[in-house]
């Protein structure tokens, strides 16, 4: 059966279940250390192109953590309104929620794992990645006493892991397990759980042995007294995660757009990589944790910030999922990349500020992660 045909039904069915997603939308940012002001109003279901005068709007689904740094500074800072844009944030609590409003038509791009978007693509969803947000940034959760023993990937068979299906930890683990000879079919029971916070909760009280979760709650659960067992990094080294992603047709449709709001991620990451207080204090209006807490988890060597699509790094990464059985395609997902966005984005921020050494720095790295 064609699997653009399987899709159609798939895509059916999550575009009716998206129905009973609330979608938040971040409003004013506020003053206080340990707290945000988000709205419950869902965004209405217009296209990007549907002002023709004024600035564009783009709805952008995003995660409550700090691997969205880089979205939540061009928005505090004002960088898309600078390249004319009126980017607006829905908070989700997970990637695939974002995934089905994207295929709702409910908001325009998605800023989560890479697992999410390489499996739908897998599945033969007409999406795109242009770009990137950060790398890396998972790891397993557990109870001190059982730390060590998960440390192993051997010492799996047998355990119970909660896990948010399709994020990046939980395919780049079950890469892991594949590579170390564990079936993590038979071998590992996986409870898929809705959140981090609820993960927290499952190894805290003994339900599951450990967990997989995503920056900041590494921090979080140490402050629970639980361990870290391990960070995806000891297993796939600079692994992609967050990417920016939309509609293929939206892209075709309004390519400039997109261009202006990768413009504005590569500014934000020249704040990112400049001003570290300012940095957090943009950061924690949209993850409601304390500033030393976005600090530990920020700057450090699990968790690396950056808008460049890395290509040969999200196509590794599918292959990964393929070869660990994740995913069964004959899809390319070299089909649904299209890293001349960010490079465009890129070569105008170059001409525009001839002087400044830090984008002409970003070249390379283009070069090497994506040509």
């Amino acid at each position: 059966m064609d699997k653009k045909y399987l899709f159609g039904i798939f895509l059916a069915f999550i575009v009716f279940a998206s129905g009973c997603v609330t979608l938040q939308n971040h409003g004013g940012s506020s003053d206080s250390d340990d707290s945000q002001n988000v709205n419950t109003s869902a965004p209405t279901e217009q296209s990007v192109n549907a002002s023709t005068s004024g600035p564009k709007t783009v709805r952008h689904g995003y995660l409550p953590s700090n691997g969205g740094a880089l979205i939540f500074i061009a928005k505090e800072e004002g960088f898309w309104t600078d390249e004319g844009l009126n980017v607006e944030l829905y908070q989700f609590a997970k990637g695939p929620d974002a995934y089905n409003s994207l295929f709702a038509d409910k908001i325009d791009t998605v800023g989560a794992g890479t697992g999410a978007p390489a499996t739908f693509i897998a599945k033969g969803a007409a999406i795109t990645i242009i770009g990137g947000l950060m790398s890396e940034g998972q790891l397993v959760v557990a109870k001190p006493e059982n730390a060590k023993t998960l440390a192993d990937l051997k010492n799996w068979k047998g355990k119970k892991i909660a896990t948010i299906a399709m994020s990046s930890g939980d395919t780049v683990y079950r890469a892991a397990l594949s590579r170390a000879g564990v079936d993590w079919k038979k071998d590992v029971t996986f409870q898929e759980l809705s959140s981090p916070a609820a993960i927290l909760e499952a190894v805290e009280s003994g339900k599951t042995d450990g967990g997989i979760v995503w920056i900041p709650y590494e921090i979080l659960a140490q402050k629970q007294g639980l361990a870290i067992a391990s960070y995806s990094y000891q297993y796939y080294d600079n692994h992609p995660c967050c990417r920016i992603v939309l509609k293929t047709g939206t892209l075709n449709e309004d390519r400039d757009t997109y261009v202006k709001f990768e413009k504005g991620l590569i500014k934000a990451y020249k704040f990112f990589s400049e001003n570290q207080n300012e940095s957090v204090d943009d950061i924690q209006k949209y993850v409601n944790v304390d500033k030393e807490t976005i600090r530990q988890s920020t700057w450090n060597n699990y968790f690396y910030a950056s808008p460049d699509p890395n290509e040969k790094g999200v196509v590794e990464y599918y292959q990964q999922m393929k070869d660990s059985g994740y995913i069964d395609t004959d899809v390319k997902v070299e089909d649904h990349i299209d890293s001349t966005v960010y490079k465009q984005a890129l070569d105008e921020l170059i001409k525009e500020n001839p002087d400044d050494q830090f984008y002409q720095n970003l070249l390379p790295e283009y070069k090497k992660m994506n040509e």
